[in-house]
């Protein structure tokens, strides 16, 4: 991630439960679409520990060169790590970059991709145009970006049983906590939506957009691997008092999307006691949940002439 973000991508994040995002034959179709087969450089910009570009290593021959970059040196150690032990005999390299100065010559790598990077970025138009740069003419830009707005207003089996006052409460406090955070610099959750036109804006040709199709549904007896990785995510949070649970990080975001101390605080303690009410149903084998998510990948191709 870049310099413009108050903070790296919360480790909190990076658990077992971002190994079932994709399903393997959607990444099957998606790399015929992209032609992965030939492609020879790879970059994952933002690559965490790895998880994205260890997909993608599935795909493209076996010779290609993966390269990963992030700006915080835990996450490319980590990603170092992980690629060793799922790909040993694969040619990558992982390295600590700004996504807005990227450490990688003009026109070097065949397909640029980033994976939730860019709605944490104050300026993504900024890192779009340094993924187009490391780009060669006639080579792909990749973004995989979700609108995290629609994604916090979820619905559940709890969600017709919940007072409606109560409903337009957490939608509120939803707009709030997403308008906060892009006031503050820490990037726009609904960025999805916005990435064609971005592309469209810096220069990208023959834009096409997918939405992926993987579902986490959450169903009795919760035995199913994804399903126990998001309890297990959950209860993480809930111990350690991060992700949605950081209660400093919740407070100034809904602070700056205008929310006064009374709001922040009855929007917390509701975020609480539907916490709890969800872990009173799943003991009681009463919660479920389809779980689809809004994720959107958006691909570009770089003009072959020079943009003027």
């Amino acid at each position: 991630m870049s310099a413009s973000s108050a903070a790296p991508h919360s480790a909190a994040y990076f658990g077992e439960e971002r190994d079932y995002w994709w399903n393997d034959d959607y990444l099957e179709l998606l790399a015929r679409r992209l032609r992965l087969d030939q492609v020879a450089r790879l970059a994952d910009i933002g690559c965490g520990i790895g998880h994205w570009c260890g997909l993608l290593a599935r795909h493209v021959p076996a010779d290609a060169q993966i390269i990963g970059i992030d700006r915080d040196a835990t996450n490319v150690a980590g990603a170092r790590a992980r690629f060793a032990r799922l790909w040993p005999d694969r040619p990558a390299r992982f390295a600590e970059g700004d996504a807005l100065a990227l450490p990688l010559g003009d026109g070097t790598v065949d397909l640029a991709t980033c994976q939730t990077l860019l709605i944490h970025l104050a300026e993504p138009e900024r890192a779009i145009a340094e993924l187009m740069r490391v780009t060669r003419p006639g080579g792909q830009v990749v973004a995989v970006e979700p609108n995290n707005l629609f994604n916090r207003i979820a619905v559940s089996s709890l969600t017709p049983e919940t007072p409606l006052d109560e409903r337009i409460t957490e939608v509120t406090a939803a707009l709030r906590l997403v308008e906060g955070r892009r006031r503050q610099g820490l990037g726009c959750e609904y960025l999805g939506d916005l990435l064609p036109g971005l592309f469209a804006r810096a220069g990208l040709e023959d834009i096409r957009v997918w939405v992926a199709d993987c579902a986490l549904p959450f169903v009795p007896p919760y035995a199913a691997p994804e399903q126990q990785a998001q309890l297990a995510a959950h209860a993480r949070w809930q111990a350690e008092g991060s992700g949605p649970y950081d209660r400093a990080v919740f407070a100034a975001d809904l602070a700056a999307g205008s929310a006064d101390e009374a709001e922040i605080e009855r929007s917390w303690q509701m975020m609480l006691a539907s916490a709890a009410a969800a872990d009173q149903a799943i003991t009681d084998r009463r919660y479920h949940a389809a779980g689809g998510g809004l994720f959107y990948i958006v691909v570009g191709r770089v003009p072959e002439r020079p943009i003027r």
